[in-house]
């Protein structure tokens, strides 16, 4: 399944027998085959073949078999329509179900009918494994990522993805997340929130004002970069801009759009593992010789897919020569003498104040992977709202989270003590931390949190988790009854409920709300990773 099996002369095959185009290769096929040209595989090939002007069929076929079986683990092929891919789910579940029913100690039974498909670990208790085997809900859920898991590791293996056909991800992969898109924003408008008072609002409009909206989650990134830099001056800290990139064996695809002799095959999943792995071993190194830096890490594609990290921190000036010290020796820990190793595996800019400040030399970094905010095109020449779209479908597809603050407060304790906003503070001394949160002010913020070069367990507040109980309808009865239970049965997992201030804690979500789901309609599919619901539960929000 390699983009080599495209490439041939004219005469390779004794009676050649060329196609100008994937309609007139479906043709073909559907003659040749009886067979209608249709589903996921299909579709692959004829966003890889769009851009051939001509190609001989039976090279065509080879490579649509090739990836027709790549879709194919066990009985199980990914490549079915979501209805059928439910079945599936339903008919495996329904067989864990009746051999646990019978055989309740024989777990591993359906744990081996889970794993021999690949779809994920699973972390759980002997409980709590029987509950979500049984349940044709969780079997989908997880099918379902595993199919855009594969399609992306097929589009990049076929050459697809790069700067010269389908950038940052294939175009099947990019057209799942759109129809995803689609489908969450009709389960948010058709979706309302109403509390006690009467008051109704729907998923769609609080997304608008919540980091959920791409300007928003824009906004308070820069809030917060800033916010650092702010503390850097005011401290004498130095602030210095590093890139973190993969030995070349990851890369699919080379930037003339050749493909790369030397791929692995690691996936895009394989390649941020690995460059976790990088920074766990920095990190422990600089703990170590005492070196604690605050900032931000952006991770981001390059042309074919495969993520690098740009990480812009603050530290004192002294501390900076042995920083690139310790980040060089991890970052070439393998494949050291590569080609181009020294050169582009690891790079520095150490941010001079007179020439830029830090926050605007990375904005553009923010706004690319976010919204394209005040960009014409990216550094391939793409418009930038089409680039930042295709970053965002190549994060969400491989389950990458593309910003991260390392050190400094808790951004929840930041959320929180702002959704207060109008409220007393139950503590005098946390006036100035709520303060420094409600008025945005991200520097000040650090200051009053005790949060400048300390361990986080220093920080003056803390979030603080609790179990929630909800109130659930019983449509026999009518009825409406709490229970801190989940679907399984079992007890829920504590979650943010408020903060908590040396011993005393104190909730900020002051009011009770409940969801109303509107049923959706017969043909309708939830979004990928998830399913649509038709009971009323209550959840505690923020006033």
């Amino acid at each position: 399944m390699t983009p080599s099996s495209q490439n041939y002369s004219g005469i390779c095959h004794p009676v050649a027998n060329f196609c100008h185009s994937a309609a007139n290769f479906r043709v073909q096929y559907e003659k040749n085959t009886s067979h209608e040209a249709t589903g996921v595989s299909f579709q692959i090939l004829s966003k890889y073949l769009r851009d051939k002007n001509q190609f001989e069929y039976y090279s065509a076929l080879k490579l649509l078999n090739a990836v027709q079986d790549a879709m194919c683990i066990a009985d199980l092929d990914l490549s079915a329509e979501p209805a059928m891919l439910k079945i599936f789910a339903q008919h495996k579940a329904n067989l864990c179900k009746h051999h646990l029913i019978n055989h309740p100690a024989d777990i591993q039974f359906a744990i081996q009918q889970f794993q021999k498909y690949g779809l994920g670990s699973l972390d759980y208790n002997d409980t709590e494994l029987a509950n979500r085997l049984s349940d044709s809900r969780f079997w989908f859920r997880r099918i379902r990522r595993k199919t855009i898991e594969i399609i992306g590791q097929i589009e990049r293996a076929i050459n697809h993805v790069s700067k010269r056909k389908a950038i940052y991800c294939g175009d099947t992969s990019f057209a799942n997340f759109k129809h995803s898109q689609q489908l969450s924003e009709q389960y948010m408008k058709r979706t309302h929130l109403e509390n006690e008072d009467g008051l109704s609002i729907s998923l769609h409009e609080i997304a608008e004002h919540n980091i959920s909206n791409p300007a928003i989650r824009r906004a308070e990134l820069m809030v917060r970069i800033r916010g650092f830099e702010e503390v850097a001056q005011q401290c004498g800290h130095a602030a210095i801009f590093t890139t973190i990139t993969t030995p070349s064996r990851m890369h699919a695809t080379h930037s003339t759009g050749l493909p790369n002799a030397k791929y692995d095959g690691s996936s895009v999943a394989d390649a941020q593992a690995y460059l976790n792995h990088v920074w766990q071993l920095i990190r422990a190194k600089l703990d170590r010789s005492d070196i604690k830096p605050y900032g931000f890490r952006v991770v981001e594609p390059h042309h074919d897919g495969t993520p690098h990290w740009h990480l812009l921190l603050f530290m004192p000036n002294e501390q900076i020569n042995t920083f690139k010290n310790i980040t060089t020796d991890y970052a070439l820990l393998d494949s050291p003498d590569e080609k181009g190793a020294q050169d582009y595996r690891i790079n520095y800019v150490d941010i001079d104040p007179a020439k830029g400040s830090a926050a605007g030399y990375i904005a553009k970094y923010v706004a690319k992977n976010i919204d394209g905010f005040a960009l014409d095109t990216d550094r391939y020449g793409v418009q930038a709202i089409d680039a930042a779209q295709r970053t965002s479908a190549w994060a969400r597809a491989n389950n990458i989270r593309q910003f991260q603050q390392i050190g400094g407060p808790s951004v929840t304790v930041w959320r929180e003590l702002r959704r207060l906003k109008g409220c007393e503070t139950p503590f005098n001394d946390l006036n100035e931390s709520y303060q420094a949160a409600d008025s945005a002010n991200w520097a000040a913020f650090c200051f009053a949190m005790n949060a400048v070069n300390t361990k986080r367990s220093e920080h003056r507040i803390a979030p603080y988790y609790a179990i929630k109980e909800s109130e659930v309808i019983d449509y026999l009865s009518g009825e409406i009854n709490s229970t801190s239970l989940n679907k399984y049965g079992e007890q829920r997992k504590a979650s943010i409920t408020g903060l908590r201030f040396m011993d005393c804690s104190f909730s900020t979500r002051l009011k009770k709300w409940r969801i109303l789901k509107e049923p959706p309609s017969r043909d309708a599919i939830p979004p990928f990773g998830g399913v649509a619901l038709s009971e009323v539960e209550f959840l505690d929000l923020c006033k």
